[in-house]
């Protein structure tokens, strides 16, 4: 009966968990800026950043009474969707948004759905829509925007950085698709965040130790990075929570609408932390993605998330 209220009460405040929840991420991505900028090795960041929300989700689990599982259909999920859709691809932005504005970025991430809508129709998981593939090529001509004018990015090679941030989003979109085809059966969802974030911290150590790419905050006078650190992990554990709870009230399609709100919030994180602005190239890249996204899952979503208010 607790359960049913907390859904209840989670479906009808769903708009401003979604809107919290999209704040966090946009903002999370100018806090890993920022620690990169200070120093903080790719890999030693994403190490942390799941070592904290191991502790942080296993602690929930413990007090839930859920039991963290280990067979083998759930390493194979925490494999496909934790180490290589989630930890390989976190890597790869803090790696790449030293080099971009924090804005940009943010609009490489945004085009998560429209490659999982690509992946789901290879995969025969969804149906194809010549509306829904005009949003897909919409946003690719928006990425084209971004890469090929010389003067859309604040210095040319950041072309190729965009490219290489691109990396992201692709492994982003093969986690969602892999998390639904592989997600074991009765498996619980804090449960599985937190296996996840577990096997995640376990394969990174080896590999941060290995290439001396560990960081050790200084937890005696912790400077700006640790600050940095310390935030990424308190919204990795928020973000997991809100995001399993929005889950489990409003369904996944509900909740795609957070994207817009990453992407929003993203951009003016950068604008204030960084003192950011971008070049027209950008702004027109950034409608054709709304747009594209608009197409793909918009109406969709937009719909799915007034049915669940109202329930």
């Amino acid at each position: 009966m607790a359960g049913a209220s907390t859904v209840d009460v989670t479906r009808r405040f769903s708009p401003l968990l979604i809107l919290l929840l999209g704040s966090l991420w946009g903002f999370n991505t100018s806090m890993v800026k920022m620690a990169g900028l200070e120093g903080v090795p790719a890999i030693g960041l994403t190490t942390l950043q799941m070592t904290g929300a191991a502790i942080m989700l296993w602690l929930v689990c413990h007090m839930r009474g859920i039991r963290l599982r280990f067979d083998r259909g759930h390493m194979i999920y925490y494999v496909l969707v934790g180490v290589i859709g989630t930890a390989v691809p976190s890597a790869n932005m803090v790696n790449t948004i030293r080099e971009l504005p924090a804005g940009v970025m943010v609009l490489a991430i945004a085009m998560v759905p429209l490659m999982t809508y690509v992946g789901s129709l290879f995969m025969r998981m969804e149906r194809f829509d010549l509306g829904r593939l005009t949003g897909v090529l919409m946003g690719f001509g928006g990425v084209l925007l971004i890469v090929l004018p010389t003067t859309s990015l604040p210095e040319p090679d950041d072309a190729g950085w965009f490219l290489i941030g691109l990396i992201t989003p692709t492994l982003y979109a093969f986690s969602s698709i892999a998390a639904a085809r592989c997600r074991p059966d009765g498996a619980d969802s804090a449960g599985l965040a937190a296996g996840m974030c577990l096997v995640m911290a376990v394969a990174l150590w080896p590999l941060a130790l290995g290439l001396g790419h560990e960081y050790i905050p200084d937890f005696a006078e912790p400077g700006l990075a640790d600050l940095c650190i310390a935030i990424v992990i308190a919204i990795t554990c928020i973000a997991y929570i809100l995001f399993f709870e929005l889950i489990r009230a409003v369904g996944p399609v509900s909740l795609s609408v957070v994207g817009y709100v990453v992407t929003l919030t993203g951009i003016l994180f950068g604008m204030v932390f960084f003192d950011e602005s971008h070049s027209a190239w950008v702004w027109g890249a950034a409608g054709l993605i709304f747009l594209g996204l608009a197409l793909v899952n918009g109406r969709q979503a937009a719909g799915a998330l007034m049915n669940a208010v109202r329930q």
